[in-house]
Order: structure tokens, then sequence, then C-alpha cells
């Protein structure tokens, strides 16, 4: 099964390169025009920033809607990491965002000016780092700093990811990107030092969306109901039980904060005071 979901995965990825061609070709030559306006951070000084042995990691399930007043606050005595639409929340503090591909290709010009018109009006991200996927291949990323999307008054991280099935152990290697970003957020915490890393909002039991009313689907989606489809196609909890094995051998722990989350059968749920809900 996974020799014929890994040639699966070639022959797509192989044909989405071949037709993606003249739109890498325009991003990445905006980005080489446009770099100039920004700043950007080396690894030391992304480093520098952290202020927790702890980060959380957030995705856009439904569940973030569960979480109390009370945990947010206790969340937010430590770093904080956000991917993909995660934009849209006002519950905390957002320390990092990482920025990689996101919305859908044919409407990505309303898509990344929906993502960032989110970023510009959202309090919660006045301090935020963005961490930006750069390289030939990272359309939306190269898109935003080719655009002038992103923030000017704080610097970037630029990162660059590539498929691969184990997390790398250095950002001179490159991020590892297997089914999804989260994959990518994980090989960054790790990288970065965090030592704690608590996953929120990765439910895939179901495709609710937090900032969405219950059973309402997202932008090209039809439904909410059933598990998330990267859930089972793409095997998320299949690497995450792997990763969770290689990061313990190396003092790193991975949690999920959702009890209900189908990760909850591969790591253990994040325990705190603060908490109005027990596994």
């Amino acid at each position: 099964m996974r020799v014929w979901r890994a040639a699966a995965w070639r022959i797509r990825n192989t044909y989405w390169a071949i037709g993606a061609l003249p739109t890498r070709i325009a991003a990445w030559i905006g980005f080489q025009r446009h770099k100039h306006h920004y700043q950007f951070l080396d690894e030391a000084g992304l480093r520098a920033l952290r202020k927790s042995d702890t980060v959380f990691v957030f995705g856009s399930g439904g569940s973030l809607n569960e979480i109390a007043p009370a945990e947010w606050r206790a969340i937010e005595a430590h770093d904080t990491l956000g991917f993909n639409w995660f934009v849209n929340q006002r519950f905390v503090r957002c320390d990092f965002q990482v920025v990689r591909e996101f919305g859908y290709e044919f409407d990505w010009r309303k898509d990344i000016r929906r993502y960032f018109d989110v970023v510009a009006s959202n309090p919660c991200y006045d301090s935020t780092t963005f961490l930006v996927q750069s390289g030939f291949a990272a359309t939306m990323g190269n898109r935003a700093i080719w655009l002038e999307m992103l923030p000017k008054k704080r610097p970037l991280f630029l990162f660059r990811s590539w498929r691969r099935k184990h997390p790398s152990t250095s950002l001179a290697e490159g991020v590892t990107h297997t089914e999804g970003t989260l994959s990518d957020c994980i090989n960054l915490a790790a990288l970065l030092g965090w030592r704690h890393i608590v996953l929120c909002g990765v439910d895939l039991y179901n495709r609710q969306y937090f900032w969405l009313p219950s059973g309402e689907p997202r932008y090209g989606d039809t439904t909410t109901s059933g598990r998330h489809n990267t859930a089972i196609g793409g095997g998320i909890v299949e690497t995450v039980r792997d990763w969770r094995e290689f990061y313990d051998s190396r003092g790193v722990s991975l949690y999920t904060y959702n009890p209900r989350s189908l990760l909850a059968d591969v790591l253990p749920v994040w325990q705190s005071t603060a908490r109005t809900v027990t596994p």
C-alpha cells in the first residue's frame, strides 16, 4: 500500500510540476525583484525570539472553539505558532505564523488578498514573525513577497521545504514536508529548539473549521462531515506516530491538545491545570 501511495504521489507531483512551471517562474521572478523591501532573520535571530521550551502549533479545526478563556491565557504563557487559515482567529497572540501553500490555485489572487487582509486587521498578529517558504517551488510564499502582502514592520524568516519521509535534522538541509503543512510546522518547531510541541486544532475527524458556523463547509469543499481527507489518504496520523518515536529519542515531546483528535491514538494529550475538559 505504501509503495502504491508513494508512486501515486510521484506521478501527481511530476504532472503538477510541469503544468505549474510558468506560474512558478513568474512568482520566482517577482520574489527576486521585490525581496529587497523586506528584512530577513537568520536562524540565530529566529531562535532568539523563543521565550519558552513549549510551543503550541495551531491548525484550524473546530475544536478551537471549545477551548475556554482561562486555557487560552495559559497557552499564551508559552510560544504560539499558527499555519494556514489560523489567521482567522481572535483567541490568542500569535508569535509565529508559517506561510506555505494555501487557498486554491484557480482563485489565488482572491485567496492571497483575503489571507493578508485578515492578517492586517487582526490585533493578534501585531507582533507576529512570519516564517515563509522560499525557493523556486514556493509559489504562494514567493507571491506574498512579490506583491508585498506580508507586513514590513517585522523581519521575515525564509525556509525551504522538501518532500521526504523523515524529519530534517538541520535547517540547512531544508524542512521536511509530507502530507500537509503540519509536518513543516513540527519539523520547524523541533529544529528551532522547542522541547514540547503541542498540536491544537488538528482534529482530523471532520472538516469543520473554527471560524465557520457548525455544518458550514469551507469554500471549495462540499461538507464538514467525515474524516479529514488527508488523515486517511495522506497518512497524517501514521506520519505523526513515526515522528513521535523519532523525536522521543532526541528529547523532544509531541502532544495533542484535543483528546478527541485522531492524533490522540498516537500522541499523549497535553495536561494543564487550566483545562476545563479532561480526556
